[in-house]
């Protein structure tokens, strides 16, 4: 249904949010970008619209993406963009944040006659140019489907989960067994060293078995080489994100009445672990 999408909106032009804008830039469509600081979106100068609000890239637009890092900006956006976007127009929540946000999102957009969906993304590709990740929606399923053009511009992959809020869930759980994962890998590499146990000869084996995952074998790489100061940065940005990630995880099973004390557990390393490599 490309005729009812002409001109779309994105906001947060960070790591993942930037490399979506840049595969919605070579659509045939009207795109208008923005993000609060001025580096990331002066990268798009030529490719889109540069707004120089939130607000703006919702006026006139049929779909608005939002990728920004936690529920209190993605609400902050939602505040900024429901009073000027049009009635049908769509929005698009790809951060990660909790199911009952969404929701509520949704429940006050209605009432303006614009329709949400969920759209957690998670990476598959490790790509410059090209679709890079699995799209996961909820909602509306014909709301979903207006909108895969928009989707498909960056995603290998799209995944209609179920009932609003429920693709959130999804990506929740999936980020759990990501940072698990990554937390276990650093500890492993440090028993391995500890050991005496040759690190090239360890990662080896767990990538031939199938235990060494790509995010794991990041954080080990980072692990054995922080890098310089750019590099260090950048992880410990993640730290962050990785603490978010595990509340939301720990919060969402506290809900469901389904304990995980393996996720409560590594929230608590996760920050302090990454940190350290950073200072080391």
């Amino acid at each position: 249904m490309t005729d009812s999408i002409r001109k779309i909106g994105f906001i947060g032009l960070g790591s993942m949010g930037g490399d979506q804008a840049r595969e919605l830039a070579k659509l045939p469509l009207d795109l208008t970008v923005y993000d609060v600081f001025p580096d990331a979106l002066a990268k798009f100068e030529g490719r889109a619209k540069l707004a120089a609000s939130i607000a703006e890239v919702g006026e006139d637009a049929d779909a608005v993406g939002i990728c920004v890092r936690d529920d209190t900006q993605v609400l902050e956006c939602v505040d900024a963009l429901l009073p000027v976007m049009k009635r049908g127009a769509s929005l698009l929540i790809h951060s990660t944040i909790k199911p009952k946000t969404a929701q509520q999102i949704a429940e006050r957009a209605a009432t303006v006659g614009v329709d949400v969906i969920d759209a957690p993304v998670t990476r598959t590709e490790m790509t410059k140019s090209g679709p890079f990740v699995f799209c996961m929606t909820g909602g509306d399923e014909a709301v979903a489907a207006r909108v895969q053009i928009v989707l498909d511009a960056f995603s290998t992959n799209t995944m209609h989960i179920g009932p609003l809020g429920s693709a959130m869930a999804l990506k929740i759980c999936n980020n759990l067994v990501s940072w698990c994962g990554i937390m276990l890998g650093v500890e492993v590499a440090n028993v391995a060293e500890a050991s005496g146990v040759p690190m090239d000869k360890l990662l080896t084996v767990m990538k031939r078995n199938g235990n060494l995952t790509p995010p794991m074998a990041g954080f080990i790489d980072f692990r054995n080489n922080p890098g310089d100061a750019a590099r260090r940065a950048f992880f410990a940005s993640q730290a962050g994100i990785g603490e978010k990630d595990l509340a939301l995880a720990e919060e969402l099973a506290a809900g469901a009445d389904a304990p995980s004390p393996i996720t409560s557990h590594t929230k608590t390393l996760i920050k302090k672990t990454l940190l350290a490599i950073c200072e080391s």
